[in-house]
Parts: structure tokens; sequence; C-alpha cells
């Protein structure tokens, strides 16, 4: 029966993420037409934006069937999901992740048939059809519900902290804020899910209930005997269980514990106990059917791993410590209430820490670190928690049905976030919160799950098994300090059109410039930030800005907010300008800052040593920030990289005196035809260069005359927007260039359209 699950389950996901396209679909403008999903307006640097997803089901008016996540440039009209419309637009592959430790959104989204991304301007998209009824009146009353709570909350953070839980509008929470909720451990408050679907079943069944006790014996003691209150609201309660999931935005894990509430509540209907297991069996069953793909997503999953541990783990947790007795009935009424809480304590401690353990694995692999506060902060905040969730839940039925009887519910809810807030910073700004844990690899996972079950499931000697948890605990903290590790490694990451470079050795690392994009993305947050963690390090010896661009700046004051650094270098006279100054303050008063020039004295990073070349001190004659940048020579053992930062011609020519042949040379100002002149090249002679340049950048780098010019010297040519990041390890003695796409990675639009119109992973 399993297996047969499996493999209905794997061909409904293999059916659900197949695209269909017509034949003949090229890179040229194509016409789409489908109906918006989802719509996420926001501003950039370039004026008005708004994102859709939109499922297409015609092309150029050919059947069609995939996910395409369109981008409006301009004024858009007011969108709703559920529309009709249609745009001439070009489609584009998404690209694929280039960089060790980076999230892969794009995983979730091929599941989905979302493998294209496609922009156009917001005039030229005709609207065909108006949102079905019930859609458009859901979006009205969250509009309402918003302005609502808005103008009673006393900070525009417990109003978006309210609306949450509310609405399902998470969109509108700070990044900061998640960020403390994750590291207190209470992460799980803002996905509507198992506490807040429970809570409100709870509360209404127990309302109608109430309800019906007072109404029943006015229909006559003989049919009162006979009808049973609480077989009559647990029916009732569902239909306001399911309300409550689609005004959130009917999120899987509220889907999941909505059925399983289901399930529980016709069960009390039937005078039937709901077991435990077989509720959530149902639960994913239906998943697997509504959206197979969904079971991928780490929200669901970590969803059903907390009430897998909570059902199976919790317990036996409990039979572990021990038993709390409970106060003789003849005991102070303070006493009994002491032994209340004391059981209580208890058990949501055991609970917490049932489903920190079950999910060890899968938190370490996804964010590189453990929450400890949330052991206590679960005990302290979970009463907190469940009465914002009956007053999220309540206010926002009271806003749809008697919008006056909503204020002092709105208003108490949204006090009762801000108080959440207070305790959540609390709790993450604690000492030791979280705790550092590399991805579990294959081998102490499967001894670590083994252990927890045996001892969860186990008896007599069988349970001796749950030693196997500790055991692969241990094996996943040490085993990978025990890989042998080369002796330097830099990897030059691909953070679109600029530069980000890391260097790590003998345990100490060092970053040098972190990308930027002015208006955009922050690169040091989507790329630097998670490789760092992925590499575990913690704490920079140094770090590099080799000149005040923001395709160099911007992405490394995000950086140096998150992760310490003992030395920041900056290029002589540089350090007045606006990037400089912003990037000196996320260092913070920790750091060292000094400015360097040629001459300055080399730098031991671990075995290798970084030699300072550049900037020259006669560069008054040097008119550019470019060539004033910063260059570092890397040396260890026989082997040698230069980074050049950007220095054209004119730098070039002031470093020709002090260089000489190199094992890899990190190409000057990104391949321009203004840099990498023919002396430069005759003097270095490396065997390697990396271009660190944007997919389809609008400079046109490299340039093609340039990279001509280096392979025509022999040298092997990388590219970060081919190769992704580019790795490179030593010995000492050799290096080895390892890039993390695959050459056949290259992948352009007309080439999937030939093989039939469906594009292969």
């Amino acid at each position: 029966m399993l297996l047969g699950c499996l493999f209905a389950g794997a061909g409904l996901a293999r059916r659900e993420a197949r695209v269909e396209l017509p034949p003949g679909v090229g890179a040229g403008p194509v016409r789409l037409e489908g109906e918006v999903e989802r719509v996420e307006p926001f501003g950039d640097a370039t004026g008005a934006t708004t994102r859709l997803l939109l499922r297409v089901a015609r092309v150029d008016g050919a059947p069609a069937r995939l996910r395409v996540g369109l981008t409006l440039r301009g004024a858009a009209p007011a969108l709703e999901p559920g529309q009709r419309v249609q745009v001439p637009a070009r489609l584009r592959p998404e690209e694929p992740v280039a960089n060790p430790g980076q999230p892969d959104p794009g995983a979730a989204r091929r599941r989905r048939a979302q493998r294209y991304t496609a922009s156009a301007p917001a005039g030229a998209l005709l609207v065909l059809s108006p949102a079905p009824p019930w859609r458009r009146w859901v979006s009205r009353e969250r509009a309402l519900l918003g302005e609502r709570v808005r103008a009673l909350a006393p900070t525009p953070e417990s109003a978006a902290l309210f609306l949450t839980l509310a609405a399902g509008e998470r969109a509108a929470l700070d990044d900061g804020l998640e960020e403390a909720f994750s590291r207190s451990g209470l992460a799980h408050v803002l996905s509507v899910s198992g506490l807040h679907v429970a809570a409100l079943a709870l509360m209404t069944l127990a309302l109608l209930r109430r309800g019906l006790v007072r109404a029943l014996p006015r229909l006559g003691p003989a049919r009162s005997r006979r009808l049973d209150a609480r077989r009559l609201a647990a029916p009732a309660a569902v239909p306001f269980v399911w309300a409550y999931v689609l005004f959130t935005g009917s999120q899987p894990p509220a889907i999941r514990s909505a059925v399983m509430a289901t399930v529980v509540l016709l069960g009390l209907s039937l005078w039937r106990r709901a077991d435990g297991l077989n509720c959530l069996a149902a639960a994913g069953a239906l998943m697997v059917a509504w959206e197979p793909a969904a079971v991928a997503d780490l929200s669901l999953q970590l969803s059903f791993l907390a009430v897998f541990s909570l059902l199976l783990l919790g317990p036996a947790l409990q039979l572990a410590l021990p038993e709390v007795t409970p106060a003789p009935e003849t005991a102070s009424a303070w006493r009994r209430g002491l032994s209340r809480v004391r059981a209580s304590v208890q058990e949501t401690l055991c609970a917490s820490a049932a489903v920190v353990l079950a999910s060890l694995p899968l938190v370490a692999a996804t964010f590189g670190r453990v929450s400890v506060a949330g052991l206590v902060s679960n005990i302290v905040c979970m009463p907190l928690c469940g009465l914002l969730t009956g007053l999220a839940a309540g206010g926002a039925a009271l806003s749809v049905a008697a919008a006056p009887l909503a204020t002092p519910v709105l208003w108490a809810g949204a006090w009762a976030s801000q108080l959440l807030i207070v305790l959540t910073r609390a709790f993450a700004a604690a000492p030791f919160a979280t705790l550092p844990l590399h991805a579990f690899g294959a081998l102490p996972a499967a001894l670590y799950g083994a252990g927890l079950l045996a001892w969860a499931l186990g008896e007599g000697r069988a349970r001796r098994l749950g030693w196997l948890a500790p055991v692969g605990l241990l094996a996943a903290l040490f085993l990978p300090a025990l890989a042998p590790q080369p002796g330097l490694r830099i990897t030059f990451l691909s953070v679109g059109q600029g530069d980000a470079i890391v260097l790590t050795s003998g345990g100490e690392s060092a970053v040098v410039d972190a990308g930027g994009v002015p208006g955009g993305a922050d690169t040091g947050e989507r790329y630097v930030l998670p490789f760092l963690a992925a590499s575990g390090v913690r704490r920079l010896a140094l770090a590099v800005l080799s000149h005040p661009h923001p395709d160099h700046a911007l992405g490394l004051r995000s950086v140096l907010a998150k992760v310490p650094t003992a030395r920041l270098w900056l290029s002589a006279d540089t350090t007045d300008g606006p990037l400089s100054r912003a990037v000196i303050a996320a260092a913070g008063p920790g750091a060292q800052v000094e400015e360097i020039e040629v001459g300055h004295p080399p730098f031991p990073l671990g075995e290798a040593t970084l030699e300072v070349l550049g900037p020259p001190r006669d560069r008054v004659l040097l008119e550019g920030a470019n060539d004033r940048s910063i260059v570092l020579r890397v040396r260890h053992g026989a082997v040698s990289v230069l980074l050049a930062g950007d220095v054209e011609a004119e730098g070039e020519a002031a470093l020709l005196p002090s260089l000489g042949p190199v094992t890899v040379l990190k190409a000057p100002h990104h391949g321009s035809r203004t840099s990498s002149s023919p002396a430069l090249l005759e003097r270095l002679r490396p065997r390697y260069v990396v271009f660190c340049v944007g997919r389809d950048n609008r400079f046109g780098f490299p340039h093609p005359e340039v990279e001509a010019r280096y392979r025509q010297m022999g040298t092997e040519c990388l590219r970060t927007d081919i190769d992704g990041a580019v790795t490179l390890e030593s010995d000492g003695r050799d290096v080895r260039l390892v890039p993390y796409l695959p050459r056949s990675a290259g992948r352009d639009l007309p080439a999937l359209a030939a093989a039939g119109g469906h594009p292969q992973p």
C-alpha cells in the first residue's frame, strides 16, 4: 500500500511539473493568455513594477500548459487572482542557482511547471475577464481588515504581524522581524498552520456547543435528551475552519491542519476518537492529490514533522521525565494552581523539544543553525500565541460579519502582537539563542533518525538503539572537520555584474567585494551570506573594498552588518565617499579600518599571504576610481593569484613593474575593452582567467576580442555568467578550478523549443 501511494504521488507530481509548449516557440515575442494566480506589487528604481504568477493556457493562440513569472514594467491596472489576461512577452528560462549554499527557489517553481520568466510593458496587458466574485469579495474584505488594523495598531510592525495571522499577509513583515522570530524559535507563529487552525477549531467548537446547550432545551425535554450538543457542534465548526484557511490564502500547512481538524470534528460527531497518525495520513493523502508539488515545500515538511514528533516523540520525552504529581483536592488553591502550571510547563517543554529534535536535520540543512532559545520561548509565549490566534481569527470573522463589533477585538489583537514582538526580540537577542550547525550527511542523518524512532517506538532492548541519535548528531558535528581541506580555497561568486570573492585558508577567511545592483536585489543577502553560512564562516579576518563602486560595495554593507570582521581595507583616499562610509558603518567599531596602497605590509591568511600591489602612491594622475582599485596578489607556495579589481589601461601600466607570471588572474574590469592590455597579459601569462560578469549584462562584458586575446595565449577562460561560482583549490604546488554549473547549463530558449517544447531539467 505504501509503495502504491509512493508511485501514485510520484506520477501526480510528474504530471503537475510537466510543461507543454506549442512547437516552434523561440526567444521572440509570444502572446501569453492565462489566469492570474498571484499578484506582487512593488516599487524599484525604475518606477512602479508588478509581478504576477500567470497560469498560461494558450501561447500564440495554441493550447499550452505552464506557469510563468511575469514582470510588468510601469503602472499596471488593478489586478486580482482569478482574472484572465493576455499579454505579449518574451519567455526566458529561469536562471539556475549559480552559487554553493544559495537557496534554490527554482526547484519549487519547477515542481509547479514554472520554468520561465517573462517581462512586458504594463500598458500591453489586456484583461479578458474579471476575477470570480468570491475572490473579489475576499480581496475586498482583506483590504478593509488591513485598514482597520493599521488604524488601531500601536506600530506598523504589530499591524503586519496581526495581519499575517488574520489574513495570511506575510509579505508585509519586515525582514528584521522575520529574522528575530527565526532566532527566537518562534518562526512557526508566522505561518498559518496547526497552532492557528487548531485554536480556531477548539474555540469555534466551544462557542457552538455553548450556544446549542442553551438552545436545545427550548425544543422540549424529549428531543433535547436525544440530541447531543457536541455531536451537533462538531460538524458545524468545519465550515468555519475552512473559511479561515481560505481567507488566509490556503497555505499548505494550514490545509494540512484543516484536514486533520476536519477528521477530528467529524469523528466527534460520530462518537469516534480520531487517531492522530490516521489524521496525519489523511492530510498527506489529500495534499498529494490536491497539489503534489507541495509535499516538497519546506513549510509543509516542517509542519508534518512537527505533528509527527508531537504524536510519537513528545510522549516518550514526557515518560523520561519525573511525573508531576497532581496536588490533592484538599490542598490549597495556590498549591493546586502551581501543580497545574508545573505540568503545563513540562508538557510544553517536551513538545518543544520533540519538534526541535525531529526537525534538526532539515533545519540544519536549510538554515545552517538551530534555535536553542525556542525551548524556553515556546513555554513563555505559547499562551500569548494561542490568545493572539483567537483574536486574529475572531477579529477577521467579526470584521466580515459585524465590523463595529470587531474594533475591540482588533485593538486587543494589535496590542497582543506588539507584546509578542517585544518578547520575541528579547529571546532573539539572548546569548546563544542560536547555534551554528552544518547540514547532516546521509549517514549521520540516517543514524539520527533511526535513533529517534527507536526511542519513540521501541520497547525493551530495542529502545537501546536510541543511542544512535546522539551518535548521528556527533557524526554530523565532527565528520566535516575531519575531511581534508585544501591549503587555500578562493571562490569567485556569481553575483550578476560585479565582484564577490571569498578566500579561506587555515581556518581564516576574507572577503573581497560583494557585488551590488543600485535599486536591485541585495547581492550580499542573496548570494554572499548564504555561501558564508554554508561554508561555516562566522567571522572574517579581513574584508576588502577594492574601490567604492556599487557593483563592489553595496553587497558588502549587508555582509559586514551580519558577519563581524577584524580588519577592513579600503583604497587610499576613498574613505570619504558615501559608499565607503556606509561600508565602514556596517563593519562597526570592532573592525580596524585601514587605507592601503602599494607597499602596505602583507597580510597572512592561514597558509596564504596577501600582498598589496595597488593603488600606486603616485595615483594623482589616475583619473578614474577603477584605476585606483586595490590590487592583491595571493601567494600560496608556488601558486599565485592576482585579484586585479577594476583597473584599466592606465592602472595596468602602473602595475607592470611589480608583476610577474601568475597562476590565476581575476580579469581586470570584468573583461572590458579598456583593460587586459597585451602588455599586461604578456607580463602575467596566466594559466586561468576568471571573468566576474552578469548574464546578458548591458555592457557586453567580457568583450569577445578580450576573451579571444586570453585564449590565443593558451589561457583557460571561466565566466561566472556561464560557469556560476568558480572555486579555486590550491595545495601550494598546483591548483584546480571547479565551476559550479556544468558547461551544458548554458540554456537558451530556442534549444529548449527545438526539443519539442518540453524543457529538460
